[in-house]
Formats: structure tokens, C-alpha cells, sequence
């Protein structure tokens, strides 16, 4: 193969030349063509080619298509060179190359399948003094950039770097020279010579390079033909800081993107029951697994589809936009590229300050309980005739026997009630409990600081027909808590083949597996500290392990029930006795056939298949509070030999598997047609696509279980006999039978037996779009697409409705009367219209029944009609109009994008109230419709931009989001207030409205003090404010906000580099901390701290009465009531990052040709809030734990 040939350097059109460039867009078929012929082949390649007064780029793309060539240039190089014409016929490229260029000032250089659009050099005139220079050109990670220009400032001289970014330069023994380096996808860097002859130098991204080609998924479109609303982000973007999973790093830097709460929407809310996140692309094709199995570090782009010109071509998945994510692929041809990233993430300790956390502590608690044991032994019947104190201290003595829940300050007071102990024993038992602290115990034995560790390994390497790609990670991370622990690892495959000159072949699998270990389930034991009071405490006086009891546990002080086990737990024990182990695994294969038919028109089949499978183990051993329960709740007294039987095994515990399976697949068949003549440029594609998917599982319970000895009684118990028992029969608790079936069968048993129900749907899709451009300026683009899906179609006019759009752009910057503008560099104009779609999986046009129930008298199985038939179901459709600006000035050191949209969603699924005589009370039905309109701003700015890898660098990215939302159109048939808080939908009203009980404070009346009020009719007050009309509500405002403020800086200089993100959430509510009310006896758990200042006869303030002055009436009105509705704006850095590149000439002392290493600061304290509780409306309490990353990245 030739090498080093004086030949001339220009631009490819799509994504190919691009990623030899930038590194950036690595997704699809590098090199094209055989292996060994190109360098002789060049030659010999007969071309026919016939155009007239056309640019030099529309000359290399018809070139690209009939050669397979690859053209790389500068636009702004070819932009001063002109038209052109050529007429040749069966000639050589060489010849047709030497036309082209004459008298442009520039000349070609073939590398391999490249050919690079350089100035055409020439050496110096040979001084009485001259140095060689050399050196090599590297992008930031570390990779060689072949085809680089450099060039000795005011002069011809020059030459280009080569295949692995090494070049060398004769030039004057001058002092005070400058080099000037230029490569397309970089800035440009000049270097000015002070008697270096090495040169190493590290090239910076070009902004506006980097985003001019657009991955929709089922084609690549040119920045300046896009007319859709599209947000690009690089790899390079994504690496600035880490993130472990993708929606975290896309934070505030997509306008339009919110990712509040962790939960992604773009562009507001437009359903009510549908799927409301964005559909997930990788690769071309949707994926039905979690985006959070995403590997970070293998990510090439990320494109964010927000309007219906750039997402329609989805159709009826396009609702909620699109994430389209493009993997890595290989860089260098001929050499493995080994990248390897490992980073270390340490959690603060959780803070268990009661205060902080808005609760009382312990001293202040026991206080305020005594209180109240006070009163209640020696005051409280005192109002009532028919009780004396010997009747309470009586009545308390028979609550302990009979296991009702006792905390340890009422035992304290009732011991001293009944004569046992003296006040001053009582004193200083009250004196050592106040010094208890729970939160700190659980902390010291349950709580571990919180590590995860991220470790990934790439190997990438390609030859001349064939591009591989490997990618290993593995993630763990221990949870923060004992006996837990979660192991990712992400093992992904990409290759392709040039099978032959007119077919390609890409091949990928992605295998994701899982390991997590936690606590299983019990509904008694919690595993959060503020669930326990504050006094308790995990150790006995005497340093023995002290057991926790909770509701239907009975207390520590009653005396066991014969044959009982006592229901006491330790959480230490309780997390190595009952355990959950889920195993995960998800696979998917993909594969891609590309025809090239002839130039211009290519067909692309691609076929992906997704195979999912989780297995839930929960064991809990014979010593478990769940196992000890079951056991308790199924014994009996035998009524011939009077001895205590047992239902269940007496010994073993038992071990509950759930397995669940998924099976997907998507089949897609695409031409794609591309032609330019003269002025004109046409691409379009048309399809068709299916896609099925299919879940189904299966449960399983052995009781009696023994790990070890791996045995099991399970076909001793007649479950049909358990699942009829309401209540005990023997086993008692409070004075009664214990309910088994409550706190024993449903929560333990149920749930391992049965099946999961297969659920299965399909899907068929044709579609076609087009995007016509006349003369680089004007484009006119058209999508359409008709889905049809399993769950529409008694109805044939709803079966398959059609989904479309059209668009136009402008660009203004390639008019004639603009081009003088130096400081302009891309103006553009754009504006849509389109129709999406949204599927909403719980409903169906089929009356449906379910079975596998079991009715209750007779044992036998049962089925129940689940849903009506609805035969007008059909898709949800949302409208949206946009007109957008992007626009790159000043050589594109400003540069952004403003958009305005409208998106009127119609169809959508909302409840609807029928008939009565129907048999059903309501359904959902299409009856609803939203609107979300918005503006969107994205600016950035280079403050300063470096000459080199020494200079200083400043960069700003600004996003401003904006969304306005409201339902235009719902049938709520509330009536009463709660029905209206509990499903908020109303016309003229977000869809995330917040109803708020208008607070109107304590009632101080007899027999109702302390309890709150609130305004009803009429301007009354009520205690009972929930089944008032829904006119007596107060609209708060909504819980999703409706500004969002990104702010990103990056500041860099000698390879250090500094980056922080600013975010702001503004514009909605929250309720927090509420001031409910509490029984008189609610001592058992931490009480908020503003009940320090409740309600007294001598203070009358707004929190309610604790105690002797509790409402004897708990309402559900103070959860979202109008004292507890807070606004939510805030300020926070969210991460601050500080990185170091070791200099290449130590890394190369050690074979490594990159060194990178990274410190993050995550979630530091908020800037500001604007609350003034002090409430992070981000956890609606305390602040999120920052955490701090280490990380290094090696490049070989």
C-alpha cells in the first residue's frame, strides 16, 4: 500500500469521516472496501463524472459514491475555493482529482481509504541555517490524528501528519516561528517555536464540527438538513463528569430535559396513565431493558429527539421523545486500542442528628412522654366517674400480658404507678433512657460508609475489512448497609465485516448480569433508625443484645405463651436470618446486514433480539422474625391429646422464589436512497418493522427449609386450610386471636404461590420520510408512519391511524448577502409540525378476565372480569409545533440553540364514569387532553480558548428550560375533597396539581382540643375536611417544576481542568413534614420536632396537641394540607470536578500514552433553598449524602 503520496484532502457526506476525525461518531463501517488494493487500486479506479458550477463538497460526495473513498476537509477551506465544473468520462480519480483542484490552491493526500484536502505545501527554501522538527498529533484521549495540517504561519510550508499523527517539518533556525495546526472536528492551535524540535501536541474538540451529523436511530441527517428540535451530546461532553448512569449525566445540559426525582420527561408531562418517560434507542433500535444498564463509558453520542419532525419516525413510542445512544466503535486501523477506566465513589455517613433530621431527640421525647404517662396514671380518670387510678394501673398491667406494644418510659411510669419503684429510681431510669440514641446504635451496627467501585476495560481494534469492539465493566457497590451488597458487570461485543465491496455486516451482543443481596421482606422490621424511637437501644444494661418489638409483637415485659416463640428481634440477626438474593441477566443480540444496491440507494435489514431473566430468592432461616411468626400464627391445641400442634413444620424456615422472563424482538427492513444534482439533494427512507414482546414467570414456597442440610417439609401443609384461617386458633396477641392471615399468610405465604401471567403483545410498522434541500440553504422534510398494535382493533378506523410530520429549515448562513459576515458561522431557521403517539398497556378493546384466584368457601379456582370492552381504544396522539434557532458565531465560540413549542396531546387515557346497569363503575378510556407549551435556550460560550495544551481554556453551557402544563380536558367525577387530592386531575389545572386542606388552626373547644381545623362550607370549620365538597379545596401549585437551569463551566490550563454544575429548579410546590396528628399514647416512635411546640392551653399555636392534649381523631387532611405546603426552588452545585493529564512525555516513559486522573465532589450542600424549614425538596427532609469519586484513566 502507498504511503505518504502528495495527494489532495477532502469531506465524505454522513457519519463515516466524521469519526476518522473526531473519534466522536463511532458508530458504522469505517474503511470501506478491500483490504489490500486501495493504494494500487487508486489508480485504476475508471469514474465517470459530469456536474457544472457545483462546490467542491458536492463533488467528493459523488465521488465518495462511486470510489468508496472518503473525502476530509475544512468547510471553511472548500467554502473559499468556489465552484467548479467537470466533464470527464472513464478516468482515472487521480486525473479527475487534479482537475477539480487546479488553481484552488490545494492538493490531496491519500491515507488508506481517506483522502485528505490539505493547502498544497511546499518546502523551504534551503537557508544557510534549517532544524527538523518532529513530533506527533493527539486528540484529549490520548488517540493520534492522522491528516492533521501544519503549517509554518505566513507561508506555504507545511506538510500533514500521518496515519499515526506523526509528522516531521524543515523549517528556518529562526526564533519566534509559529506553527499552525489544523484539523477538521479541532480547533485550530498555533504553536509558537522557542528551540523545541519535538513537539507534542494535544488538539481540542470543535464544537460545531462534533454536532453536524445527527443519529436519529434509522438514519444519520446533517445538522444543517435537520428541522427537527435535536440536542447532540458527545462523549467527550459525557466524560466530563461521572455519572453512574446515563440520565444523571445528562442533567441540565439538554433544555428540554427534566430530570427531577431521577425521573426523565421531556417536555412536560403528556399523559395521565401512558408510559411517560422517552423511549431508549441504542444503536438503531429500541431497547426494552433499563437505561441504567448502560455502560458510561462506552458511549459515543447521545441524541436527544424532542419534536415530532425529529422523533415521528417512531411513531407510535414518540410521545415522551426520544434517547438515541450510539456505542463505541474502533478508532485506529491496525492496532488494538486499550482504554482502561477504574474510579472509587465514598458516601458520607448518613446523618442520624435527630434535629437535623427534623425529629426530637431522645432527652426531649422521654420529657414529653412523661408528661404524659404522668397524666395518665395520675390525672386522666380523674374525668372519667366510672374509672379510678387502681382501675388504669390495672387495665395497663392486663394491656402488657396480653402482648400489647409497651415502650420502655409507660413501663418505667406504670412500675412507679404500681408502688414497684420509687421516684427516684424512676428518675434515673427516665435520666439513662434520655441519654439513649437510637439512630447512633443503628448507625454504629447497621450502617457501613457506602463504596462503590466502577472498573472498565475496552479493547478496540480493526483491519481492513474487519472493526471489533470489546467492552468489559464491573460495577459494586455495598449498599451502605450490612449483609448488603449489588455486583453489575456489562460484557458487550460490537464487530463488523466488509463481506463484500457492496454488503456489510455488524454483529453485537450485550450481556448485563446481577447479583444483589439485601434484607428480605418483613412488614415488621424497618430498616430505617427513625422508625424506632430515639430512647430505645440495641444493648442491654448488662451489654447483652436487647430485641426490638413492634405492632403484633407483643413487648419485653409480658410472659410467653407456652409453645409461643417470642416475636423479639435483634436487626443484626434479623439481617443475616432473612435475606433476598435476586439474580439478573439480560442479553441482547443484534445484527445488521447493509447493501449497497448502487450509488445512492443502500437496504438495511436489522434484526435485535432481548432475552431478560430475574430470579427473587427470599430465605428467612428458623430463627427470622418471619419464620418464628408463621410458626406462632399456624399452631393449634389438639382437643384429644391437649398437646400444642403445629400446621407448619415446626423447625426450618422457608425459602420464596420468584422467576419472571422477558423475550423481545424487533425486525426492521429499510431502503435508503440519497442523490444530489446541481442544486438539489434528496434522501429518503421507507420501511417496515415488527415487533413482539412476551413476559412470563412462575412462583414457588418450600417451607421447613434447611440450607444446609438442604431439606424441606413443605408437603406436610395443606395451604388450602391456611389461606381460610382469619385468625389463629391458639396463638394470642393484644388480647385476642392473633390475625394470621393478615400478618402471616399474605405477607410470607402468598406471595411465593401462584404464577405470573404471561402478558404478550406485537407489533407492525411501516413508515417513510424525506428531506428534500435546494442549494445548502432551503429544506423541506416529511415524515409518515402507521402502527398497528395487538391491544386496538374491534374498531378498523382505529387500527392502524396514521402518525406524521413535516418540517423546514433555512440556513441562513449560506445566503449570498450573509456570507461577508465573518463572525457568522451557522444561522438556522427551523420549523415543525407533527403527530406522535403514546400506548397505554392497561387497556384493551377485549373484555378481559383474569384467573387464578382461589374463592373461599369451596377452594375452587375462580376468574373475574377485570375490564369492560372498549371498541373505540386507540392510540394517544400529541400535536406539537415548533419553531427553533440554532446558531454558531464568532468561529462558533458562541454558539446555541431557542426553541418554542406547542404540544396538545388528545386521546388520552383518563378514567370515565359508566352506567351502572353496565357492571362497571368507570373505565379508561380516550377522553382527556393536555397541553404542554414551552421555551427552550441553550447557549455556550468559549471565554478563552487555548493555543495549546499550556493554554488556558474557560467554557460556559447554558440550558434554560420552560414548561407550562395543563389539562385541558378530563372527567373527574370527584365530589368530595379527599377524591380530588387522591386523583388530581382537573381542567384548567396541571396534571400534577397539588390540592392543598386550607388550615384554619387548633380547635381549643372542650372535648376537642388540640386537633386541627380546617375551612369547609360555607367559610365553617371541620375537623373532618375529606368528605367536604371539592370546592373547599385550594389549588397549591404543582410538584413538577416548571424552570430548570443548567449552568456548566469547564475551565482547563497545563493539563489541569476544573468543571462544575449549577442547577436550578424553580417554579413548583411540595408538601413536607407534616403536622399530623397523633394518639395520646404515640410514644413508640420519633416525634417531628415541631411538636415541641405544639398546642397547649397556654400556648396556642398551630401544630397540634401531643398528649394530654391529643385529638382523640386522626384525620389524613394534615398530609396535604396548606401548613405543610412549601416551595421547592432551589440552587445546588451538583458536582465539582478536578482532573489532571499527566504530560505525554512521562506517560510515554512507561508505554502509556495516556494519564488521566479525577477527583468529584457530588451533591455538596445546597446553595440556597427557598424554604425557610430548611427542607431539601429533593427528599422533602434532610439533604442527599454527597459522595466523593477517585478516579484514573489509562489510554495504551
Amino acid at each position: 500500500m502507498k504511503k505518504n503520496q502528495e495527494s489532495d484532502v477532502g469531506k465524505a457526506s454522513g457519519v463515516v469521516w466524521k469519526m476518522w476525525l473526531t473519534m466522536k461518531l463511532l458508530f458504522c463501517f469505517l474503511l470501506i472496501g478491500f483490504s489490500t488494493v486501495y493504494g494500487n487500486a487508486f489508480s485504476q479506479v475508471k469514474i465517470s463524472i459530469s456536474v457544472n458550477e457545483v462546490s467542491l463538497q458536492e463533488v467528493f460526495e459523488k465521488l465518495t459514491e462511486q470510489t468508496g473513498y472518503h473525502f476530509v476537509y475544512s468547510n471553511e477551506m472548500l467554502q473559499r475555493t468556489g465552484k467548479v465544473s467537470v466533464d470527464m468520462q472513464d478516468c482515472d480519480l487521480g486525473q479527475i482529482m487534479a482537475v477539480c483542484l487546479k488553481n484552488t490552491g490545494l492538493w490531496y493526500r491519500l491515507e488508506d481509504n481517506i483522502i485528505v484536502i490539505s493547502p498544497k505545501f511546499r518546502q523551504p527554501d534551503v537557508p544557510q541555517k534549517k532544524i527538523t522538527l518532529t513530533g506527533n498529533v493527539k486528540d484529549k484521549e490520548g488517540r493520534p490524528l492522522p491528516g492533521v495540517t501544519i503549517l509554518l504561519k505566513g507561508s506555504a510550508v507545511g506538510v500533514v501528519s500521518d496515519v499515526d499523527g506523526n509528522f516531521t517539518l524543515t523549517v528556518p533556525e529562526e526564533s519566534g516561528l509559529t506553527l499552525v495546526f489544523s484539523f477538521v472536528g479541532m480547533k485550530t492551535q498555533e504553536v509558537v517555536l522557542s528551540g523545541q524540535q519535538v513537539l507534542h501536541i494535544v488538539m481540542l474538540e470543535d464544537v460545531s464540527q462534533m454536532e453536524e451529523v445527527i443519529v436519529t436511530g434509522y438514519q444519520e441527517v446533517k445538522k444543517e438538513k435537520m428541522t427537527g428540535a435535536v440536542t447532540t451530546i458527545s462523549s467527550e461532553k459525557l466524560s466530563d463528569r461521572y455519572t453512574p448512569n446515563l440520565i444523571q449525566n445528562l442533567e441540565a445540559r439538554v433544555a428540554g430535559l427534566s430530570t427531577y426525582g431521577g425521573k426523565p420527561i421531556i417536555r412536560g408531562t403528556g399523559t395521565l396513565y401512558g408510559e411517560s418517560a422517552p423511549l431508549l434507542v441504542v444503536d438503531g433500535l429500541p431497547v426494552e431493558g433499563s437505561i441504567e444498564d448502560l455502560n458510561p463509558y462506552d458511549i459515543a453520542s447521545v441524541n436527544v429527539l424532542k419534536d415530532a419532525a425529529a422523533s415521528a419516525i417512531y411513531g407510535a413510542r414518540a410521545a415522551n421523545g426520544i434517547i438515541v445512544v450510539t456505542t463505541k466503535n474502533a478508532r485506529n486501523k491496525g492496532k488494538i486500542d486499550i482504554d482502561f477506566q477504574a474510579n472509587i465513589t465514598l458516601y458520607e455517613n448518613k446523618n442520624v442528628d435527630y434535629h437535623d433530621n427534623f425529629l426530637m431527640n431522645a432527652e426531649e421525647q422521654v420529657e414529653r412522654a412523661s408528661e404524659y404517662y404522668d397524666y395518665y396514671f395520675n390525672r386522666k380518670y380523674a374525668d372519667d366517674p366510672s374509672m379510678t387510678r387502681d382501675k388504669v394501673i390495672e387495665n395497663f398491667g392486663k394491656n402488657i400480658t396480653d402482648g400489647a406494644q409497651i415502650n420502655p418510659v409507660a413501663y418505667a411510669w406504670y412500675q412507679h404507678a404500681a408502688g414497684n419503684i420509687g421516684r427516684s429510681e424512676l428518675d434515673n431510669i427516665l435520666a439513662d433512657l434520655s441519654k439513649n440514641n437510637f439512630a447512633q446504635d443503628f448507625a454504629d451496627n447497621i450502617y457501613r460508609r457506602q463504596v462503590m467501585q466502577q472498573y472498565n476495560l475496552s479493547l478496540r481494534g480493526s483491519s481492513d475489512k474487519f472493526r471489533n469492539n470489546l467492552v468489559i465493566n464491573y460495577r459494586t457497590d455495598n449498599m451502605g448497609i450490612i449483609e448488603h451488597k449489588s455486583n453489575w458487570l456489562n460484557v458487550y461485543y460490537k464487530g463488523s465485516c466488509d463481506l463484500a465491496k457492496w454488503l456489510v455486516a455488524t454483529f453485537s451482543v450485550n450481556g448485563v448480569y446481577a447479583n444483589i443481596k439485601q434484607y428480605g421482606n418483613d412488614y415488621n422490621v424497618n430498616l430505617d433508625p427513625f422508625s424506632y424511637a430515639q430512647y430505645q437501644s440495641f444493648y442491654n444494661a448488662d451489654g447483652s443484645v436487647k430485641k426490638l418489638y413492634s405492632w403484633y409483637c407483643g413487648n419485653e415485659y409480658m410472659p410467653l405463651q407456652e409453645g409461643m416463640e417470642d416475636l423479639g428481634f435483634n436487626l443484626v440477626d434479623e439481617l443475616r436470618d432473612n435475606q433476598t438474593k435476586t439474580r439478573r441477566q439480560e442479553m441482547r443480540y443484534h445484527g445488521d446486514l447493509l447493501f449497497k444496491i448502487i450509488p445512492g440507494l443502500t437496504a438495511q435489514t436489522q434484526f435485535v433480539y432481548e432475552v431478560n431473566s430475574q430470579n427473587v430468592q427470599q430465605h428467612a432461616t428458623q430463627e427470622s422474625h418471619a419464620a418464628r411468626t408463621i410458626k406462632n400464627a399456624y399452631a393449634k391445641m389438639d382437643t384429644e391429646s391437649h398437646k400444642l400442634v403445629y400446621m407448619t413444620p415446626e423447625t426450618g424456615g422457608f425459602l420464596q422464589t420468584t422467576h419472571t422472563s422477558g423475550n423481545f424482538w424487533t425486525a426492521r427492513g429499510q431502503l435508503n436512497y440519497t442523490n444530489t444534482f446541481g442544486k438539489h439533494e434528496i434522501s429518503a427512507i421507507a420501511g417496515l418493522e415488527f415487533r413482539e414482546t412476551k413476559t412470563s414467570g412462575d412462583k414457588s414456597l418450600v417451607l421447613g427449609y434447611d440450607e444446609q442440610l438442604q431439606s424441606s417439609a413443605t408437603h406436610t401443609v395443606d395451604f388450602g386450610t391456611l389461606s381460610q384461617m382469619s385468625n389463629s386458633p391458639y396463638f394470642q396477641m393484644n388480647g385476642s386471636p392473633f390475625p394470621c392471615n393478615q400478618f402471616a399468610f399474605t405477607p410470607y405465604l402468598e406471595n411465593g404461590m401462584g404464577i405470573v401471567k404471561e402478558v404478550r403483545h406485537r407489533y407492525g410498522s411501516g413508515y417513510f420520510n424525506a428531506t428534500y434541500t435546494y442549494d445548502n440553504k432551503y429544506n423541506i422534510f416529511g415524515s409518515f408512519r402507521k402502527d398497528y398494535a395487538d391491544i386496538y382493533g374491534l374498531d378498523a378506523k382505529f387500527r392502524g391511524r396514521p402518525l406524521w410530520s413535516v418540517g423546514i429549515g433555512w440556513n441562513a448562513h449560506n445566503e449570498s448577502f450573509l456570507r461577508d459576515l465573518s463572525w457568522m458561522d451557522f444561522l438556522k431557521l427551523r420549523f415543525s409540525y407533527g403527530v406522535t403517539g403514546n400506548i397505554y398497556q392497561g387497556a384493551t378493546s377485549h373484555m378481559t378476565a383474569s384467573s387464578g384466584d382461589i374463592n373461599s368457601t369451596t377452594n375452587l379456582p375462580v376468574a373475574s372480569i377485570s375490564s369492560p370492552a372498549n371498541p373505540d381504544l386507540r392510540w394517544e396522539q400529541n400535536r406539537t409545533a415548533n419553531v427553533g434557532l440554532d446558531y454558531g458565531f464568532m468561529s462558533y465560540r458562541l454558539r446555541g440553540s431557542l426553541d418554542y413549542y406547542v404540544k396538545t396531546g388528545k386521546d388520552i387515557f383518563a378514567p370515565i364514569t359508566l352506567d351502572p346497569t353496565t357492571g362497571f363503575s368507570s373505565m379508561v378510556a380516550n377522553v382527556a387532553s393536555i397541553r404542554n407549551n414551552g421555551i427552550e435556550l441553550a447557549i455556550g460560550y468559549d471565554w478563552f480558548v487555548p493555543g495549546n495544551r499550556r493554554g488556558f481554556s474557560w467554557t460556559t453551557n447554558l440550558t434554560v428550560t420552560y414548561n407550562k402544563n395543563k389539562v385541558l380536558e378530563v372527567e373527574n367525577p370527584a365530589t368530595r375533597a379527599y377524591d380530588l387530592v387522591s386523583l388530581p386531575y382537573k381542567t384548567g389545572y396541571p396534571v400534577n396539581a397539588l390540592w392543598a386542606y386550607r388550615f384554619a388552626g387548633i380547635d381549643d373547644r372542650p372535648g376537642l382540643v388540640g386537633q386541627s381545623m380546617y375551612y369547609v362550607e360555607n367559610g365553617n370549620t371541620s375537623h373532618n375536611a375529606s368528605s367536604a365538597s371539592v370546592d373547599v379545596l385550594e389549588f397549591g401549585g404543582q410538584s413538577d417544576p416548571k424552570a430548570i437551569v443548567g449552568m456548566d463551566n469547564q475551565l482547563r490550563w497545563n493539563g489541569l481542568s476544573l468543571g462544575f454544575l449549577l442547577v436550578y429548579y424553580g417554579g413548583h410546590k411540595m408538601f413536607a413534614q407534616p403536622k399530623s396528628e397523633v394518639f395520646e399514647s404515640s410514644w413508640d416512635s420519633p416525634l417531628n420536632i415541631v411538636y415541641l411546640n405544639s398546642w397547649t392551653p397556654e400556648n396556642h399555636s398551630d401544630v397540634p396537641g401531643i398528649g394530654e392534649y391529643a385529638s382523640t381523631s386522626l384525620g389524613s387532611e394534615c398530609r396535604t394540607a396548606t401548613n405543610c405546603l412549601y416551595d421547592a426552588d432551589f440552587l445546588k452545585i451538583r458536582n465539582i470536578t478536578i482532573g489532571y493529564d499527566l504530560p505525554e512525555h512521562l506517560t510515554e516513559k512507561v508505554g502509556i500514552s495516556k494519564i488521566s486522573l479525577r477527583f468529584q465532589i457530588n451533591d455538596p450542600k445546597a446553595l440556597w433553598i427557598k424554604n425557610n424549614a430548611g427542607i431539601d425538596p429533593e427528599t422533602l427532609g434532610i439533604r442527599k449524602q454527597a459522595s466523593y469519586m477517585f478516579g484514573v484513566n489509562l489510554s495504551l
